[in-house]
Parts: structure tokens; C-alpha cells; sequence
């Protein structure tokens, strides 16, 4: 499978990503994929301005997403590194078919409603509902910043810091 990480991070492309990320995987193709980012053709412009030299960008929806990962013969070439917005959309991508076995939570900052996990995770209720129901099809969520962090199963962090939305 040419998907080589699947990363949940509310700021999408950003510094970490094409610096230690890219140096870590070497990547070939970024993929944003959030439904609502893919129809506004401002950030979809803005996103596509900030690829690194040699990697390819590409902003689509959740479905495009799957459809490219999972039947593109180009997709079979490249290393793919898949970034969305929220835990809902990672739970959209498996449900439209994608198979990932980890999730990697990245910064999902502060939004209206959310709890915070630690300095750079806050999350939702419908975020935590989200996570767990991808932790109970068996993948792994991992909370990661940086390629160095430790790659620790982080949903027992979740469930005991808000464990009355992990129910």
C-alpha cells in the first residue's frame, strides 16, 4: 500500500511535515483531505503553494482520497502522506475503505467545545467518539509531533482523560 501515514493535524501542511516528516519518509505525494478544504479553492491554492521541492501536493475529499490510494496504478508509485483536519475525518477515510493501521494524532488545536489531552491535543466529543470507534476496528492511535516521538498506542491516554465522551 503506498500510503506510508495517515496524520490527523488541524494546521495541514505546515513546517513539521516538510521538514522532519518528509525527511523521514521521503515522501512523493502530500495528500490533504478534508471535504470542506477540498471545496474551497482558496486553501486548496494556498496548500498546493506550499509543496516541498519534489513532492507533489493534492487537496481532495475524503472519497477522492480513497479512490486515488486505493485504485491509481500512479499511487502504487509514490510514497503517500495522507494529512486531514480532524479524528472524524480519519474515521471517514476507513469507513470509504482506506486501510491504515495507525492513526497519528498531530496538533488538533483548540476548537469551541473541545477538552484538552495535552498542550497541542484538544479534542471533541464527537472527535473522542471518532477515535474510538477506529480503536475498536483495531487501529493503533498514536499521538506523534515529531518522527522522533515515541510511537506509544496513545487511546488509553484518551479514555482516561475523558472518559466520559470515550464510553
Amino acid at each position: 500500500m503506498p500510503v506510508i501515514h495517515v496524520r490527523m493535524d488541524n494546521r495541514l501542511i505546515h513546517g513539521q511535515i516538510l521538514v522532519s516528516w518528509n525527511a523521514e519518509f521521503k515522501i512523493d505525494h502530500i495528500i490533504v483531505t478534508n471535504d470542506q478544504v477540498a471545496a474551497d479553492p482558496l486553501q486548496v491554492t494556498l496548500l498546493k503553494a506550499v509543496a516541498p521541492i519534489g513532492a507533489k501536493v493534492s487537496v481532495l475529499s475524503i472519497k477522492d482520497c480513497v479512490a486515488y490510494c486505493n485504485g491509481n496504478p500512479e499511487a502504487e508509485k509514490e510514497n503517500i502522506f495522507i494529512i486531514a483536519k480532524f479524528p472524524e475525518d480519519g474515521l471517514a477515510l476507513v469507513e470509504n475503505g482506506l486501510k491504515m493501521p495507525v492513526l497519528n494524532l498531530g496538533n488538533q488545536a483548540f476548537v469551541r467545545g473541545s477538552k484538552k489531552i495535552s498542550n497541542t491535543v484538544y479534542l471533541t466529543e464527537s472527535g473522542v467518539k471518532a477515535l474510538k470507534k477506529l480503536h475498536e476496528m483495531g487501529i493503533r492511535i498514536t499521538c506523534r509531533m515529531m518522527p522522533s516521538d515515541p510511537d506509544t498506542e496513545y487511546w488509553p491516554v484518551i479514555e482516561k482523560t475523558l472518559p466520559e465522551w470515550a464510553k
